[in-house]
């Protein structure tokens, strides 16, 4: 129960860690087009953190709905760009009359007639106050801002699966405590029963050490389950449809590997890095820049508009002697225009959508400095975290040293004979107690600096 609860408390303080990284203004930009691309690992082989990130990314369903709004954002700007061109457009129409009707040549006859009509037109805008220009400028930050939402959804990603990567080579580590535990425990049951037998020991001290071997199996089938749960969490959060025979490569992360790991530079230069590459700060910034521009396009209807159309026409009537082909020649005509529309007063609607663009302008600046005040904070809480998790760390492998010092003292006691199984199970636990701490402050370490590499943009890797 006591590692079970440890396992929680680790997981949960994880988890809230990753949440609030990824719900928040504080996922960074990390390099993640090799592990897209990663192939999935065959049947049977262990899945290394680059296989798990980019498998989950290629099958996340919320990647998969940013990468749709990014090809609607291209869309749009493509309706932007072809605003530029000619319309064309053709009208085909036929009518019968009766009683007086307009003839061919424009007089009035008592008679019963049908007629047609071909119409084709063309326009094109000559100036429109500069709106096409600046909508498709608007248009494109549009698109950028969605292109790094998409890369955000995929750090967010990237952060669950490393959490959950991590919570399983913890349960993996935990279950190795207790199977270590387990066989001490086993050992000083048939320690106990040798030195029953030779009458060195009541037979309440088997007893007493077989129930303590007994919570130990219990203990150990807990971590089996955990480590098993582990598993299927992460495994579920690739959207893989079985995570029968799924496992994971387990790194090494000795004691080297940890101190190189506490290079965790300064929080000032963590910031000056994240606030520039982002995609979070950069998405904001761009949405500033376009509700920017909205204000010009807002402005442009204040100008005059300026249109060029064309056109040709011709009809056919039944009352006329004239063969069709002629009635077309001869009652065809083409026309071309400019047109200019000066706009005078339309109730402000247009003075309320420009002051309605720059009160969103001050909306988005707010945004902005919203988010860069919520990144400088959470890279400081990282960094500080990060150095106090290794500090810790440190003092769990000082105590794990004295606590195996003090285990080897009451062990040599009790091959003596001259310890009670008290006593031995006493510092057996505290060695226990001291492996779990241990285990747990090293990848509580490991996840923090992990955090801190990710703001820095560095890949998720071990």
């Amino acid at each position: 129960m006591h590692r079970s609860m440890k396992t929680s408390t680790l997981f949960a303080a994880l988890c809230t860690a990753a949440a609030m990284l990824c719900a928040g203004p504080a996922a960074a930009q990390i390099p993640q087009g090799d592990a897209a691309e990663a192939q999935t690992p065959a049947p049977g082989t262990l899945w290394s953190l680059d296989d798990c990130i980019g498998y989950a990314q290629r099958n996340n369903i919320d990647v998969q709905q940013r990468a749709l709004q990014v090809e609607q954002n291209e869309v749009e700007l493509s309706t932007a760009r072809y605003s530029r061109l000619p319309d064309l457009n053709a009208s085909l129409g036929g009518d019968a009359s009766f009683g007086r009707v307009l003839s061919s040549d424009n007089t009035y006859k008592d008679n019963n007639q049908t007629s047609g009509s071909l119409n084709i037109s063309a326009g094109m805008p000559i100036f429109q106050g500069l709106r096409i220009n600046r909508q498709i400028k608007g248009g494109k930050l549009d698109l950028a801002a969605a292109v790094q939402d998409l890369e955000r959804v995929r750090e967010d990603v990237a952060i669950n699966v490393m959490t959950l990567y991590l919570q399983v080579l913890y349960s993996k580590e935990l279950t190795e405590v207790a199977e270590r535990q387990l066989a001490l425990s086993t050992q000083q049951v048939e320690r106990s029963r040798e030195l029953v037998a030779a009458g060195k020991q009541p037979e309440s001290a088997l007893y007493e050490s077989e129930a303590l071997r007994a919570n130990d199996f219990l203990t150990l089938t807990q971590a089996r389950n955990d480590l098993q749960l582990s598993l299927l969490n992460l495994s579920q959060a690739l959207n893989r449809e079985s995570a029968a025979g799924f496992d994971i490569v387990r790194p090494e992360l000795d004691s080297l590997t940890l101190a190189s790991l506490h290079a965790l530079g300064t929080a000032d230069a963590v910031y000056a890095y994240a606030a520039e590459h982002r995609p979070h700060i950069r998405a904001e910034r761009l949405r500033l820049e376009s509700s920017e521009n909205s204000v010009l396009i807002a402005k442009s209807a204040l100008y005059p508009s300026i249109s060029l159309s064309g056109g040709y026409g011709t009809g056919v009537y039944s009352a006329d002697d004239d063969k069709l082909w002629a009635q077309m020649r001869h009652n065809s005509r083409e026309y071309v225009g400019l047109s200019m529309n000066i706009p005078i007063f339309n109730r402000r609607a247009t003075r309320n959508n420009i002051r309605t663009a720059r009160l969103s302008v001050r909306s988005q600046q707010l945004a902005l400095t919203n988010a860069e005040l919520s990144l400088r904070k959470e890279i400081e809480q990282a960094w500080y975290n990060a150095d106090a998790a290794y500090g810790k760390y440190r003092s769990a492998e000082a105590a794990l040293a004295s606590a195996k010092v003090a285990f080897a003292y009451e062990q040599q006691k009790a091959d003596a004979g001259r310890s009670t199984v008290f006593d031995f199970n006493d510092a057996k636990t505290r060695m226990e107690k001291a492996e779990s701490e241990l285990v747990q402050s090293k990848y509580e370490f490991v996840f923090r600096s992990k955090i801190l590499d990710f703001y820095r943009g560095q890949p998720l890797q071990f």
